[in-house]
């Protein structure tokens, strides 16, 4: 168990500074564009464009992901504020858990089905359609692992009858 936790620590930490980096060369990257627009420079920038949405995707759904991991994705929470403590919360997370794990295995597969068939290149950069798909894919992965370790959580809970 020990060892699974420091796995979760270990990549929290990759997520965190991937998502930090895209923010970081979004910024830069835009910043120069405005520059270069107020000076006579000519310089093509074109690819920029590819770069900046291949950074939103993977801050999005590694993000998600981080997020998916602290348990902070939106919920309306007025059931679990009314009846908190009592068996129906119980069978109502796990419910939503098995909704959740349900939803991103779905997700998954077709992320990972939208992935396996991406083989033309980009338009400017000519790299591999697989780059940018490859956020939906890793994002949906991370997500699903973290929903299954809900899941698993919740049953716990359930089976304990909320007692620790």
């Amino acid at each position: 168990m020990q060892f699974l936790k420091k796995l979760d620590q270990i990549v929290a930490a990759i997520l965190k500074a991937v998502v930090v980096t895209c923010l970081v060369l979004i910024a830069v990257i835009l910043l120069f564009r405005v520059i270069i627009r107020f000076t006579p420079i000519n310089i093509s920038l074109s690819w920029t464009d590819e770069v900046v949405e291949w950074c939103m995707a993977y801050m999005i759904f590694l993000t998600s992901a981080l997020i998916m991991r602290d348990g902070g994705h939106f919920r309306v929470d007025l059931l679990q504020q009314k009846f908190e403590g009592t068996a129906f919360i119980r069978v109502l997370n796990f419910c939503i858990t098995i909704f959740n794990t349900v939803f991103f295995a779905v997700f998954f597969y077709y992320a990972w089905d939208l992935f396996s068939k991406a083989q033309a290149p980009t338009i400017i950069l000519r790299a591999p359609r697989q780059v940018p798909y490859a956020s939906i894919l890793i994002g949906g992965f991370l997500i699903l692992v973290y929903c299954i370790r809900d899941m698993i959580a919740a049953f716990g809970e359930l089976r304990r009858g909320g007692k620790s």
